[in-house]
């Protein structure tokens, strides 16, 4: 049995081109604050973080978080890694009950569980890298022959864009259409 042996994360910076925003995230009372700036700068993600769990053996796997990366990376190095270094991978469960019981005193949501997250996802990786197979196969396997996919947007725009998108997305081969509308007209 080999044991983690080490628990590592990286923030990564991304300093080139962002996609400008498409219409609006939404519509709301908050309208009027966000045209001093650009609104949609933190949907894009400027940072991603890495969490990478290794066994004895230098087998590793990798896990991610995208929502405050530095402020995880901190959560990660200082509250988590102590408490999973010198245990069995394979204890998922018990790891991330003991992750997720140090918590109770600062809450149980947004970083705390972003970066049980990031570490619990790379158990996984590694549990599938130790036993030689895919984590859908480690998760119960396959469940069905097909999964229906549906076309996917972030921002709202206008009524007649959106009707135009649904069209494509139907042309291309898209049963479901799950977009943002927001809270009414501006």
């Amino acid at each position: 049995m080999t044991r983690i042996k080490s628990v590592r994360t990286r923030v990564w910076n991304w300093t080139g081109p962002t996609v400008p925003p498409q219409g609006h995230f939404c519509t709301n009372a908050s309208d009027a604050l966000w045209t001093k700036g650009d609104a949609m700068s933190s949907f894009r993600f400027h940072q991603w973080l890495t969490c990478e769990v290794e066994t004895e053996d230098g087998t590793f796997g990798i896990g991610n978080a995208a929502l405050a990366p530095s402020v995880v990376k901190k959560a990660i190095d200082e509250w988590y890694t102590p408490l999973v270094i010198g245990e069995d991978p394979f204890d998922y469960a018990y790891l991330w009950e003991k992750m997720y019981r140090t918590t109770h005193a600062w809450g149980r949501k947004g970083v705390g569980m972003t970066a049980i997250s990031a570490i619990d996802i790379a158990i996984w990786d590694l549990m599938g890298k130790l036993v030689g197979k895919p984590v859908f196969k480690l998760l119960g396997g396959r469940t069905k022959e097909k999964i229906p996919v549906y076309y996917s947007k972030l921002y709202a725009d206008s009524v007649e864009v959106m009707q135009k998108e649904a069209q494509e997305a139907q042309k291309n081969g898209y049963l479901a259409y799950k977009t943002r509308f927001g809270f009414g007209p501006k």
